[in-house]
């Protein structure tokens, strides 16, 4: 016996396809955000909802421990770029934003 398929029956046998391994093995869209984005410190600070200068971010945002793993470079001297993971940074900073003191003075 033969069986004659049009496109709809093949994009209902697809969608139920799909369907099934879904449910099987509890799979999540890939998600265009897990792309890091990785940006110089003056891009970062642009990028900040509070205008500051960049050596303001350098001390008192990237040295944070919350950082830690999202800087590079932060203290390595002239010559090495600092280095912010921008993705995960602002995210960080949405998150708290009412934590930190934007109107903190830069030491003199």
């Amino acid at each position: 016996m033969q069986a004659l398929l049009d496109e709809r029956d093949y994009q209902t046998i697809t969608e139920e396809v799909l369907k099934r391994i879904k449910e099987q093995y509890d799979l999540v869209p890939k998600s265009h955000n897990q792309i890091e984005d990785w940006v110089g410190i003056q891009e970062f600070t642009n990028c900040l909802p509070v205008k500051k200068d960049k050596e303001w971010v350098r001390m008192f945002i990237l040295s944070l421990p919350a950082f830690e793993s999202w800087v590079i470079n932060l203290n390595a001297g002239s010559g090495y770029p600092v280095r912010v993971n921008l993705t995960k940074g602002l995210a960080w900073i949405e998150g708290h934003q009412n934590d930190v003191d934007w109107n903190r003075p830069l030491p003199r």
